[in-house]
């Protein structure tokens, strides 16, 4: 087998060992493990404390009651070994904190979560080899912290290589000075090689799970999102007329109910414009239907520039037809703003042969009212309608006005 095929296969087949961060992720994924992992330590510092703690008690009431020399003799050891590990957990609760949140997380807190580890590993790995000396064991305590390191915390590989490493080291060391019996220093030597390489596997394997976790539920946030975005893009489409790219009858129809409820409930006054392009059916007779388009297109830019406040809209309604929605605007301002469209409309000098003037207008019907509860919204509608349909019969390329708030 050529060893790049191998390399492939064996890439392919551990790949879920070794998931691929991408690399504006690896900050974020180091300060969420480093998170975890500082909530799960101090738990431990604090059983630690407790169980240390509980052995210092104990092997200060049955210390003169064994009668082993050697025991006797690794005694002190021991319990000095024991203060140290005591003191290292409480400086770790002092040192690392309670953050709030993986933001909080900072260099210290990456100081605190690889030494605490590394001191206790080592701490355990002298303990183990002090009690090997007083007789044949299999380095329990040693076994124990490595194991819970593994299983319990985010580290990632080559951290967790360097930890168990140099804490595997210490083992060695200790176990070969101190136990005399080399069947029993080897098999001590065997026992915390294999757990060792266990720990090491284990560590892996839960790292690279919850980084696959982490990558996993950010695609599945990136995917609700675009989702969320896409479903939001159609949606404003679906209120935005094809042509004219301004608010559809659609939207006009909600955003109309809405405001109405609005004005009922605080009793203000709401205004509505209502416009026509006069004889817009000729122009298109005469100049074609594309060109009527483009006319459609210059109204309804026309129309929007006029109306600039963030609470009114500018829609088209239907055909050559448009419409303005201005709530809080009593019938003398909706007169003025009706005003202003009919003029801009007029100085954009589309020829319109047509027309009294030659060139395209505009005729509109204002109306307002204070809707008070029980009143039907298409009063209004009806009410602008209708002086939309005066004006042109008056001639066009003007307004006329209904205020619904005068008997």
């Amino acid at each position: 087998m050529e060893p790049r095929h191998f390399k492939v296969r064996f890439k392919n087949k551990f790949a879920d060992l070794f998931p691929v961060v991408p690399g504006e992720d690896r900050e974020i994924i180091a300060r969420t493990l480093t998170y975890a992992n500082i909530y799960r330590l101090r738990i431990i510092a604090w059983l630690l404390i407790a169980f240390t703690l509980i052995l210092i008690f104990i092997q200060l009431v049955y210390t003169k009651k064994v009668h082993l020399a050697q025991a006797l003799e690794i005694a002190p050891y021991v319990m000095l070994i024991r203060i140290i590990l005591l003191v290292v957990s409480a400086a770790f609760l002092i040192m690392s904190g309670k953050p709030e949140s993986p933001h909080a997380i900072t260099r210290r807190h990456y100081f605190c979560e690889s030494w605490f580890v590394l001191a206790n590993l080592i701490g355990y790995a002298i303990l183990s080899g002090l009690i090997q000396s007083a007789g044949p064991g299999i380095a329990s305590s040693y076994l124990m912290a490595i194991l819970v390191s593994a299983a319990f915390l985010y580290i990632n590989l080559a951290k967790s290589f360097f930890i168990y490493t140099v804490a595997w080291s210490v083992l060695s060391i200790m176990v070969w000075c101190f136990q005399y019996n080399w069947v029993v220093a080897f098999s001590a030597f065997l026992n915390g090689s294999f757990m060792t390489v266990i720990a090491l596997v284990v560590s892996r394997i839960i790292y690279a799970g919850r980084v696959k976790d982490f990558l996993n539920q950010k695609t599945i946030e990136l995917q609700k999102d675009k989702l969320a975005a896409s479903n939001k893009m159609f949606k404003r489409l679906s209120y935005l007329d094809s042509l004219t790219n301004i608010p559809n009858r659609r939207y006009f129809d909600e955003f109309f109910s809405r405001e109405w409820k609005r004005a009922v409930r605080q009793r203000e006054l709401l205004s509505l414009i209502m416009v026509d392009i006069d004889q817009f059916k000729m122009f298109n007779d005469t100049y074609g239907h594309q060109a009527g388009d483009d006319i459609l297109v210059q109204v309804a830019t026309a129309l929007s520039n006029i109306v600039k406040r963030p609470g009114d809209l500018v829609a088209r309604y239907g055909g050559e037809e448009f419409s303005a929605i201005l709530p809080d605007t009593d019938i003398a301002g909706a007169r003025r703003i009706a005003g202003r469209m009919r003029q801009v409309v007029e100085e954009l000098n589309i020829s319109h042969p047509r027309t009294p003037t030659g060139h395209l207008t505009i005729s509109l019907g204002v109306a307002c009212v204070r809707p008070c509860s029980g009143e039907l919204p298409e009063n209004i509608i009806e009410a602008a309608d209708k002086a939309l349909y005066r004006a042109k019969k008056a001639g066009g390329n003007q307004s006329n006005w209904t205020d619904l708030n005068k008997p």
